[in-house]
């Protein structure tokens, strides 16, 4: 069951594993560096949710993991199930609502710029909105944000392309659920990314030249 709390953020996440992570990145600087800059956000954004006024709950890719970071901020783990990554969020989303919270929010751990903030004001607006979506400038999204369980919003997306938020977008409109947006963020999924933000300048000036 839920605790006290009526919110939970889910944060996706991958195993730290070398060159199962940041493959694209990885492509142009070689698995070693990927996996650090793969750790390095990781550690960012579990960092930045840790006083998040929530629940919180780490789903890991492949096996729970105690000998990492997720166990010093004390997050409950789970692992996800599914073929691709609608399948599983959906699976996640399933999962929690079972267990009474009233508002889910999801992240991954590739966007730098996201922060508490960001968090707070998706939460906020579930008060009012069935649906919260933090895009991507990369045509993703960051960030989903659910009052209660909405399977349709999972099926027939082509994830890992430039047309997953404006699909999902057309989902909400299609199902006439309201929507509410928080503000365009960048992932860091390729090295032009990392080059580009204030993130790659600050943790990796080596790599980008």
């Amino acid at each position: 069951m839920a605790s006290q709390a009526t919110n939970l953020l889910i944060i996706f996440t991958k195993n730290s594993v070398l060159g199962k992570v940041k493959t694209r990145l990885a492509s142009a600087i070689g698995d070693e560096d990927a996996l650090r800059v793969h750790q390095v956000l990781a550690e960012e954004t579990l960092q930045k949710v840790h006083h998040c006024n929530c629940d919180k709950v780490v789903y890991l890719s492949d096996e729970i993991d105690s000998n990492t970071i997720i166990s010093a901020h004390g997050f409950r783990q789970e692992v996800q199930w599914g073929s691709d990554l609608g399948e599983r969020m959906r699976h996640a989303f399933a999962k929690e609502f079972e267990k009474g919270y009233t508002s889910i929010v999801i992240i991954g751990t590739d966007c730098p710029e996201m922060d508490d903030t960001s968090i707070s004001l998706a939460f906020k607006l579930l008060e009012d909105k069935d649906v919260v979506l933090g895009p991507a400038d990369d045509g993703g999204y960051y960030l989903l944000g659910l009052s209660t369980m909405h399977n349709e919003l999972f099926d027939d997306i082509a994830w890992s392309t430039s047309t997953v938020f404006q699909s999902t977008v057309d989902r909400v409109n299609q199902l006439s659920l309201s929507l509410g947006l928080t503000a365009k963020k960048q992932d860091i999924d390729t090295l032009d990314d990392l080059k580009k933000s204030a993130f790659g300048k600050v943790y990796f000036p080596w790599l980008i030249g």
